[in-house]
């Protein structure tokens, strides 16, 4: 089954991150923020392997 447009782009997972921060600003419990700071950091590192994707194309891409 393919992915949907949504999960194919950077930007998705990018503001993913950023929910998992903000409600890990608004967690009392310290573990339960530790996890969704974990959260966060496990979307940036899907953003940076898009972002790694992304170079990769455009280097290896042919000249028109």
């Amino acid at each position: 089954m393919p992915l949907s447009s949504d999960f194919r782009d950077a930007e998705y997972f990018r503001k993913r991150a950023e929910e998992a921060r903000t409600l890990a600003e608004e967690m009392l419990d310290a573990h339960i923020k530790s996890v969704m700071l974990d959260i966060a950091k496990g979307y940036e590192e899907i953003v940076k392997s898009y972002e790694k994707i992304a170079n990769w194309q455009e280097r290896t891409r042919e000249p028109k």
